[in-house]
């Protein structure tokens, strides 16, 4: 049945309570709300009250107010002085994912699959970098540090960008359309997102001071990040950096304040901040709702995507031990990093470049993406809840400290 105005509302409506309900029984059971949420959308999609082939078709548009948003509230929260101190940390985190993850996935590609290697190597850039989403929304509800959170929101919000583009990059290979210079790319991508980013961000907290005490602050706000991604992504950058930075300028106005000796002390409104959690809360509920629709499983790849999401997680356990090292950090933590191994929609995206460039194998890439996607957000899920309760941590915590 195709949507139409009353299921979209009923499915809206339904979504906040599913994602209501989740959040509680996580409270309870340490399940992540986002199982629910994901079982409901392919239930939606599966007895028709949803159309996967519509949700399917604006899944881009979906994909990046999805990203672009939860970007900016992820970057409302950082603490600017924090992410100076973890940054560097999270780069390396990244880039041994992306790289670790891709051999992996590129070896057994060649020798299972039977792809070239340069096809190998799209499929496991497709699966090297975590889902921001999926990692945002899971460690903000776990008692950790807020060192360990940030390291793992900054490590997934720089490794959707880097899938994207290396993506493009080797599928503009397949396709034969010219050289590839994937290192500028990738710097390109990030200098030009991260500089906007920053930039749009200072000029903003003066703006939200003169509008003080006037209405509609926060959807004016909000206007401009749109526009802001569509400007950057339209330059060649990452809108995704753009939302992360422009978030965490607005954020830490205070502290900027004091930092470039500003005459005034800017500091944003309480209302704004609460505002905006409500929104990021319908937003990432109705994401993995979105997910749950748009999934759709090929059995005769179920087998092949199982293992790829073994080699993901054996990865993860590498590039977590190698840029772990010489952090002090409860076990309880360090196995919060091993199992943030989630896959997502930015994957899913990418996977259909090679249906559109009609290439090769393309149908296969999709297939196995989805499944990837599942088990992976599955398996994050169960060890979420299989992890020790915060009281354990604490008792570690003390153990170590004495």
């Amino acid at each position: 049945m195709p949507v139409n105005a009353l299921s979209l509302l009923a499915l809206f409506g339904i979504t906040v309570i599913v994602g209501y309900v989740g959040s509680l029984i996580f409270s309870k059971t340490k399940i992540p709300d986002l199982i629910w949420l994901i079982i409901f959308g392919f239930a939606a999609a599966s007895f028709g009250f949803a159309d996967r082939a519509l949700f399917f078709a604006i899944a881009p548009f979906l994909a990046a107010l999805a990203i672009l948003l939860i970007l900016f509230d992820s970057g409302l929260n950082l603490d600017f002085y924090q992410m100076l101190r973890i940054f560097p940390r999270s780069m390396l985190l990244a880039f041994l994912g992306m790289v670790i993850s891709s051999v992996g996935v590129a070896a057994f590609s060649v020798y299972f699959l039977k792809f070239t290697l340069v096809e190998s190597f799209l499929l496991g850039a497709m699966l090297g970098g975590t889902s921001s989403a999926t990692v945002i929304s899971v460690v903000n509800k776990l008692k950790i540090k807020e060192n360990i959170k940030t390291i793992l929101t900054l490590e997934s919000v720089i490794t959707d960008p880097l899938v994207i583009v290396v993506s493009i990059v080797i599928v503009n290979m397949l396709a034969g359309n010219g050289t590839a210079a994937p290192v500028k790319d990738v710097l390109s991508t990030f200098s030009i997102g991260g500089m906007i980013g920053i930039i749009a961000g200072f000029v903003w907290i003066f703006v939200l001071d003169k509008l003080k005490g006037k209405p509609f602050d926060y959807m004016l706000t909000i206007a401009v990040l749109f526009i802001i991604y569509v400007f950057v992504e339209s330059s060649g950058g990452s809108g995704a950096i753009a939302a992360l930075f422009f978030g965490l300028i607005i954020g830490n106005s205070r502290i900027f304040s004091g930092i470039l000796r500003f005459k005034k002390k800017f500091a944003l409104d309480s209302f704004f901040i609460s505002f905006q959690s409500e929104i990021s809360f319908f937003i990432r509920s109705f994401f993995f709702v979105f997910l749950g629709i748009i999934i759709t499983i090929n059995y005769d790849y179920i087998i092949y995507g199982i293992a790829i999401a073994a080699i993901l997680f054996i990865a993860r356990l590498v590039m977590v031990e190698i840029s772990c090292l010489k952090m002090k950090m409860a076990a309880y933590e360090k196995n919060v990093m091993r199992i943030m191994a989630p896959r997502d929609l930015t994957s899913a995206v990418v996977a259909q470049l090679p249906l559109i460039y009609g290439l090769k194998n393309a149908s296969a890439y999709s297939s196995i993406v989805f499944v990837v996607i599942v088990v992976t957000v599955i398996y994050t899920s169960v060890f979420t809840m299989a992890l020790k309760d915060g009281s354990s941590r604490k008792k570690e915590e003390k153990q170590e400290e004495d």
